[in-house]
């Protein structure tokens, strides 16, 4: 989640109760190698690995208040889990309706960005392997981690904005409700920073990670004879059109 920092672990200490599991089995993980116990982890950009570890913060009840995907520097850290606990006192709050909060809820996020996204963004860039994988994406699909210039281009998102804008969708989303594979699914599955060491093997996470690239691949084809079969219809619509227009101008 991140590097060892005194103002992080004071924070959560007073604030939070902690917990862990492991997610080798869920279908949302990635498939990197994890760190042997002799290897030092190293720093990376905010959000990178998304698959590899997820940090959620959970109101009482196991409502999702916020979610933290991949790794994050300490001082981009700590400001999101003061905004996750904002968020808990507007979840907790009695007198506001549930449309009041909806409203305040992306207030939150689109303020915490105003103030804390430019910082977050600089130590949040893309890493060049995932960034070239939403490149080869969003040319077979449709992908919320671009955004459509005022000339119509197609302009990446940073990804502090890309996990804000999910985040935005999933208001108030309770633990088993919340898509973790949607969620984190940016970049590329496979991260790993071990440095000329190979770490621990995952096999089961591999495992899970070939039936996901199955199953895209099966959903693509399927699109594609979909879309297939929809222009040969529209091309026999079109032609019985055109005959239809000659016969009626006799």
């Amino acid at each position: 989640m991140t590097l060892p920092n005194d103002d992080v672990i004071n924070y959560l200490d007073s604030r939070f109760i902690l917990f862990h599991r492991n997610i080798e089995n869920d279908k949302h993980v990635g498939m990197s190698q994890g760190y042997k116990p002799t290897q030092s982890a190293v720093g990376t950009t905010n959000g990178a690995g998304p698959r590899n570890v997820q940090f959620l913060i959970l109101a009482c009840d196991e409502t999702v208040l916020h979610a933290l995907p991949g790794f994050w520097h300490a001082e981009d850290l700590i400001p999101e889990l003061q905004l996750a606990f904002e968020i808990n006192r507007l979840y907790l709050d009695q007198s506001k309706d549930a449309a009041q909060k909806d409203k305040m809820f992306a207030m939150l996020h689109k303020s915490h960005m105003r103030r804390h996204g430019a910082a977050a963004e600089r130590r949040g860039h893309w890493q060049g392997f995932d960034r070239r994988a939403e490149m080869s994406r969003v040319q077979l699909e449709e992908r919320d981690t671009f955004r459509k210039t005022v000339s119509g281009e197609l302009e990446l998102k940073s990804v502090p904005e890309v996990i804000h804008d999910r985040m935005l969708q999933r208001r108030f989303k309770k633990l088993d409700e919340f898509d973790l594979e949607n969620f984190v699914d940016y970049g590329r599955a496979y991260y790993d920073n071990n440095r000329g060491e190979t770490g621990k093997d995952f096999r089961k996470a591999k495992k899970a990670n070939r039936k996901r690239e199955d199953q895209m691949q099966k959903e693509r084809a399927d699109a594609a004879i979909e879309a297939a079969r929809a222009a040969a219809k529209k091309k026999i619509a079109d032609r019985k059109a055109k005959r239809k227009a000659r016969r009626g101008t006799r």
